[in-house]
């Protein structure tokens, strides 16, 4: 294929994954840059307001288990076509919602929609990236993650004060619908069924090698990264459900105020999220191993993250504790790149999305407890304390998870196409 060909799809596909990112991230987070309105004039208690909030998550978490295969047997256009559509459709819906139920079932519906977005992610990155250049697609693909509530945030925040809360949702679902359009007309590889496509270093027996769904759970590995990326999105998504909240409801900012403040540690996220891509390829191109790149990455990340949000718990000054949340939320995305290469290091082409979506399946399954975990604290104490630090500990647990369970990744390569799982020590 010609060269200057390549390249350009691979652009195009990076450009379409970013925006895709970047409007389920706005709409997931604007849900709670109106979560202290909805508690004020629904009378929800932060519990309700917990689970509320963690709607979506259920779904998403629920499918995840079956949007990879589905990625991996129906291709990455259609599948994600589909998704995208519902969950732009559910989001101009939502503001039929008045009820705590009704609210829940529209996130729910949302969540289903999103439930294919990591695993195409994936997918279409195993497609086109090497190994030496593939933290860094993930990291611009996912810098889309912060820069959704980064933008989203402030733009919310104007709505709603001038528009009012129904308002926010028919614009950003307007806008999500847009984008449904644009990848069904400008993803490059439109084909329906199984693809493969030839990269330096895979062969072709192992980009066409496959096993039994069920039998990834045999791997240490795959638990590795499913209880690591558990912890790790637990942490993200307490930022993403409960941040503005508590700069409302904990530092009594007003909601004008909170949608500027609270874009803040996302713009540090997506400076994470680049660096730490870029960084990750930077060290294999230096002599790095695969292995220590993404262990050094990780374990460095999570353990800064950790340290600064428990500190941010027991400041008393706001200003330090945004500053201090602003950064672990730039060292938890340093991980981004790494974390989320993993699958695509190694699984074999044909079960890239099926690997992928195990692990966030896991993954989301702590970004579901983070909302809940934290309106349960936030009302039986009063304050957001045990839940700053119940993030902080949940971003270690990930850490542990992925530098002392995961193994080695080049030790790892092939032995999903084996019979034996993996038994050696990291």
């Amino acid at each position: 294929m010609n060269q200057n060909t390549e390249r350009s799809k691979k652009f195009l596909t990076i450009g379409l994954l970013w925006n895709a990112m970047v409007f389920s991230y706005m709409i997931r987070y604007a849900l709670g840059i109106v979560a202290p309105t909805l508690m004020t004039q629904y009378d929800f208690s932060p519990s309700t307001m917990g689970f509320i909030l963690s709607g979506w998550n259920w779904t998403y978490a629920g499918a995840q288990l079956l949007v990879g295969p589905l990625v991996d047997r129906f291709g990455v256009w259609i599948v994600m076509g589909v998704g995208s559509g519902i969950w732009g459709l559910s989001t101009v819906a939502l503001p039929v919602a008045t009820t705590a139920v009704s609210l829940f079932v529209m996130r729910a519906i949302f969540g289903l929609g999103q439930s294919m977005l990591i695993p195409a992610n994936a997918a279409a990155i195993s497609r086109r990236f090497d190994v030496k250049e593939r933290a860094r697609a993930i990291a611009v693909s996912f810098s889309g993650t912060p820069m959704g509530p980064a933008i989203g945030a402030p733009i919310a925040a104007f709505i709603l004060a001038g528009w009012g809360w129904q308002a926010v949702f028919y614009c950003l679902g307007g806008g999500s619908l847009l984008l449904t359009l644009a990848w069904l007309c400008f993803y490059p590889d439109k084909q329906v069924g199984r693809q493969s496509a030839p990269l330096p270093d895979r062969t072709k027996d192992r980009s066409e090698q496959r096993i039994p769904w069920i039998s990834l759970f045999r791997y240490r590995s795959t638990w590795g990264m499913a209880f690591g990326q558990m912890g790790y999105l637990y942490a993200f998504f307490f930022f993403v459900s409960w941040l503005p909240g508590y700069l409302v409801l904990e530092r009594g900012m007003t909601v004008l105020r909170t949608g500027i403040v609270a874009s803040l540690p996302f713009w540090a996220g997506i400076l994470g999220t680049l660096g730490g891509g870029w960084l990750g390829d930077y060290l294999i191109r230096r002599g790095f191993s695969v292995t220590a790149s993404r262990k050094t990455m990780i374990g460095s990340g999570m353990v800064a993250a950790t340290v600064l949000v428990i500190t941010a718990a027991f400041v008393e000054q706001t200003w330090l504790a945004v500053t201090l949340l602003t950064f672990s939320v730039g060292c938890l995305r340093l991980t981004t790149g790494s974390v989320n290469s993993i699958a695509i290091d190694l699984a074999p082409r044909s079960m890239v999305g099926s690997l992928t979506s195990v692990q966030n399946f896991f993954g989301n399954t702590g970004g579901l407890l983070a909302p809940i975990v934290t309106g349960f604290i936030v009302e039986a104490t009063g304050s957001f304390v045990g839940a700053l630090v119940a993030a902080g500990g949940m971003a270690l647990f990930s850490g542990i998870c992925y530098v002392f369970v995961l193994g080695k990744v080049e030790t790892l390569q092939g032995r999903f196409t084996t019979s034996t799982p993996e038994v050696q020590s990291a």
